[in-house]
C-alpha cells in the first residue's frame, strides 16, 4: 500500500483527493492547505484522512511515501525539492515548474535519489490520445505534416501566471507526446507568437504561437480566456489522412478523415467527364472507457510499486516546461 500526502486542495486538488481515495493500492494519509475552508471541505467528506495547514508536518511524516503537489505553478519547484528531499516520491501538477533550468533541477535530484516524478500532462492517460499516439507511432498515417491545436476556457478568477502557463501545458504535451512516438525530436526551429491581454491585467489571455520543428512539422496551438464557450480541439494532419480530437464530444472523440478523391488532378482538355472533387471517408474508432485522472493516479502508484518508467515523468515534463520558456519569451508585453 502506497501511503500519500497531498499538498493543496482547490479546485483541482480536490479532485486528486478522490481519485486517490479510489485508487486501488494508495491511501491517502495527510492533505494540506493554508486554506480552512478548503481542509474543512476535505474533512466533512473524507474523516480519514488527517487535514493541516502545515506542509511541512506532511514532508516530516514517515508514514508517507509520496506527496503529490497541486498548489499554484510558482510554487512548483520549490515544494518539489523540498518533497523530493524529505525522500518522497512527488507527483507534481502540470507544469513541472515555472522555468526551465528549475525542471531540469527536479528531473535531476528524482533521479540522483531514485525517486519517482510524474507530472500532471494527464491528457497522456486520456483514451483519445492514447489511440492517437498508437496510430500514428504505428505509421499508418504515414508523415506527419501539421498539428493545429486549440484550447478555449474561462480563466481562473486569480491568477499567477498567464493563459499559455495554464492551458498550453496540456496542448503542449500531447504535441510531444504523439511526435515522440514516432521518433520525432522536438527541437525547434523557428517560433512566432502573437499575445494579447484583453480581460486580465498584465497578463497574456490570448495567444496564438506557431511553430516549426528542426524534423519540418510545423504547430498552431491557440490558447484563450477570453471566449466564454469551451473549445478543445486539434486537427493532426498527415500524409495519409487527417485526425481530428474533438474533446468536448460525449462520443466520437476521434474522427480520421482519408485523402480526399479529386478528379482534376491530371485531367486534361480531352477529358469529356465531370471534373469533383470529395472529401475522403470518415473512420470513427471505438475507444475503451476510463477517466484519464484515475488512470494517471493508478500509472503513479504502479511506477513506485513496480520500479517502472512514467510516461508523464521528468523527460516530458522537462520538455513542456521550455517549450513553454520559449513561449513566453516571444510574448513579451501584450497589447
Amino acid at each position: 500500500m502506497v501511503k500519500i500526502g497531498i499538498i493543496g486542495v482547490g479546485y483541482w486538488g480536490s479532485n486528486l483527493v478522490r481519485t486517490f481515495n479510489d485508487t486501488e493500492g494508495a491511501a491517502i494519509v495527510a492533505v494540506a492547505d493554508r486554506k480552512q475552508g478548503r481542509l474543512q471541505f476535505v474533512s466533512k467528506r473524507y474523516p480519514h484522512i488527517r487535514v493541516t495547514d502545515d506542509m511541512d508536518s506532511l514532508l516530516r511524516d514517515p508514514e508517507i511515501d509520496a506527496i503529490v503537489v497541486a498548489t499554484s505553478v510558482p510554487t512548483h519547484y520549490e515544494i518539489g525539492r523540498r518533497v523530493l528531499e524529505a525522500g518522497k516520491h512527488a507527483m507534481i501538477e502540470k507544469p513541472l515548474a515555472h522555468s526551465y533550468e528549475d525542471a531540469r533541477r527536479l528531473k535531476a535530484q528524482a533521479d540522483k535519489l531514485g525517486k519517482v516524478l510524474t507530472v500532471g500532462h494527464v491528457y497522456q492517460f486520456s483514451p483519445a490520445v492514447e489511440w492517437l499516439a498508437a496510430r500514428i507511432g504505428s505509421g499508418r498515417l504515414g508523415r506527419l505534416f501539421h498539428i493545429d491545436s486549440t484550447r478555449i476556457n474561462l480563466g481562473p478568477p486569480q491568477s499567477e501566471v498567464n493563459v499559455v502557463w495554464d492551458l498550453a501545458p496540456h496542448d503542449l504535451s500531447i504535441l510531444i507526446y504523439i511526435m515522440w512516438q514516432t521518433g520525432l525530436s522536438t527541437e525547434v526551429r523557428s517560433m512566432r507568437v502573437m499575445a494579447g491581454s484583453f480581460v486580465k491585467d498584465e497578463l497574456a489571455d490570448l495567444t496564438h504561437i506557431f511553430i516549426e520543428f528542426e524534423c519540418g512539422v510545423t504547430a498552431h496551438v491557440h490558447v484563450s480566456w477570453v471566449t466564454s464557450n469551451k473549445v478543445r480541439l486539434m486537427q493532426i494532419s498527415a500524409e495519409h489522412g487527417t485526425v481530428v480530437f474533438d474533446d468536448m464530444q460525449p462520443a466520437e472523440k476521434i474522427k480520421i478523415y482519408s485523402q480526399g478523391v479529386d478528379t482534376r488532378v491530371g485531367a486534361d482538355e480531352s477529358q469529356a467527364a465531370e471534373l469533383t472533387y470529395r472529401p475522403g471517408d470518415i473512420f470513427i474508432p471505438t475507444l475503451p472507457r476510463h477517466e484519464p485522472l484515475a488512470a494517471e493516479c493508478r500509472h503513479f502508484v504502479d511506477c513506485i510499486e513496480t520500479g517502472r518508467e512514467p510516461i508523464n515523468g521528468g523527460k516530458i515534463g522537462v520538455e513542456v516546461v521550455r517549450l513553454l520558456e520559449m513561449i513566453e519569451r516571444e510574448i513579451g508585453t501584450p497589447n
